[in-house]
């Protein structure tokens, strides 16, 4: 019954079986994308936490590998990441050519920073004796280490989670760390811990520069509740993050669902490519899933996009060329108050390109099980705003979880939807990555058909494409 159980999902990794949590250790090397990730492997609850270890070569198809890191007398293996030491910096490997070397929290007595390294494509893991390479008695929170190269500064550079701000720490070789500055103790928002950070320097569209980008995972206080990932643009000059955002400015969400959170970029990559946990610590540990508990997002490719001078994230997802049976139909024009059907699987890849819509348009669609179950994205230009409802199939498992998850569209009108629909989960794309909302369901039935409709106003569709998305088991 493994990969088969009810909702279970076919295009998402998950573990054969027991909890799952956080990404980490997300590194490409020699052909290989490597997928570390908190991992219980005695049970199906937040415990006794070893990093996982999946691979792949498309950032699609997963083969789980089992437990690659565990816990010593230092304590269990919490968050981090992993890089390419391609030259040897940190003298670890026999060759110049170097290896992989993983840098992440233990829990133990207090949160400390250990590292530990790979020279067999991270299949067997030596931990550092000179653990940890960053301890700590003072601080509760000091987690999640994110280490990248700084080519300007010529040192890797380690963002690191600290309970209302974020530490910012450099070495020349991932062994020694000097405390470079700190950064978001007058920015909101520190009603829970600011965790998983990233440090990235993102294309921005049609433009021939780039900017940095810090990411922040927030426990709780999320758009709609809960955890969520927000972001700031700005400058990184190897020691210090200058924010583009005042104190005062609104934050930008990387994806307004209730299930996308500790989202971290793979190191080593020409694109930059990231992963999120999919799920939400409001009701994480009581979803309604057996033997499994949790799942991955699908993977995304980012950039930056500029219009009038704000900056905003874009996430392209990632699917498999030639994995699909594409079905098109015709475009249509949606009356007000009418709608128009179309028959689907629940392992689907929708896409929508709109024609035409006004500053005033109420539109949307709903995903209908053959139980008349009803999952409804609801997009309304003239409150620059988009909902999504999930009040049914099975929610009675926490009352955090029945919701109406609402996003802003930043003034945009919406030109294209993009829906990648799973046995318990729904991604939405508009613009084309510009905003994203991912949100799990659970569903008593099965999702067989997509309505489009039109609340206040005509709308007129150019084309309407759906693809049956092949299992990845």
């Amino acid at each position: 019954m493994l990969y088969q159980e009810k909702h279970r999902p076919q295009l998402h990794f998950t573990p054969k079986e027991n909890w799952i949590n956080d990404p980490n250790g997300l590194v490409y090397y020699e052909g290989e994308y490597h997928l570390f990730y908190q991992y219980n492997p005695h049970g199906s609850d937040h415990a006794n936490m070893n990093w996982g270890h999946a691979t792949s070569t498309d950032l699609y198809h997963w083969e789980e590998l089992g437990v690659a890191i565990a816990p010593d007398e230092l304590g269990t293996i919490f968050s981090g990441s992993a890089v390419a030491d391609k030259h040897n910096t940190s003298g670890l490997f026999e060759s110049d050519t170097g290896g992989l070397v993983a840098i992440y929290t233990q829990d133990g007595k207090s949160q400390q920073q250990s590292i530990a390294y790979s020279t067999d494509k991270g299949r067997t893991w030596t931990k550092y004796e000179g653990n940890p390479v960053i301890p700590n008695t003072k601080i509760k929170d000091f987690r999640d280490p994110k280490v990248s190269w700084h080519e300007d500064s010529k040192q890797w550079v380690m963002v690191l989670a600290c309970g209302d701000h974020m530490q910012f720490y450099g070495s020349p070789n991932l062994i020694d760390w000097t405390y470079l500055s700190s950064f978001g103790k007058e920015y909101p928002s520190h009603i829970g811990v600011w965790e998983c950070p990233d440090l990235l320097y993102l294309p921005v569209e049609n433009r021939s520069k780039k900017e940095w980008v810090l990411i922040v995972s927030i426990n709780a206080d999320g758009p709609n509740g809960g955890s969520a990932v927000y972001y700031f643009t700005g400058n990184f000059d190897g020691k210090e993050f200058h924010p583009n955002e005042k104190p005062e400015d609104a934050l930008k969400w990387a994806d307004a669902g209730k299930d996308f959170y500790a989202a971290v970029t793979w190191d080593n990559t020409e694109d930059t490519y990231w992963i999120g946990w999919m799920n939400n610590w409001q009701y994480a540990g009581v979803s309604p899933v057996s033997p499994w508990r949790s799942a991955m997002s699908l993977a995304r490719k980012l950039s930056l996009y500029e219009k009038d001078g704000d900056l905003l994230l874009r996430q392209e997802v990632i699917t498999a060329e030639g994995n699909e049976e594409a079905i098109s139909f015709p475009g249509a024009t949606i009356a007000s108050g009418e709608k128009e059907s179309y028959a689907i699987s629940d392992t689907a890849e929708i896409d929508l390109q709109l024609a035409k819509t006004t500053g005033s348009s109420e539109w949307g669609v709903t995903f209908t099980t053959d139980q008349g179950e009803a999952f409804r994205l609801e997009i309304d230009q003239q409150s620059n705003a988009y909902t999504f409802y999930r009040n049914q199939g099975i929610t009675d498992f926490s009352e955090d979880f029945p919701a109406e998850v609402k996003g802003s569209l930043h003034k945009k009108e919406v030109k294209t939807l993009k829906a990648i629909v799973d046995k318990s989960s729904i991604e939405i794309f508009l613009n084309d990555g510009l905003f994203t909302a991912t949100n799990t369901i659970y569903p008593e039935g099965t999702i067989t058909q997509l309505e489009l409709f039109a609340v206040n106003e005509a709308v007129q569709v150019e084309n309407i494409t759906w693809s049956k998305l092949h299992s990845i088991w």
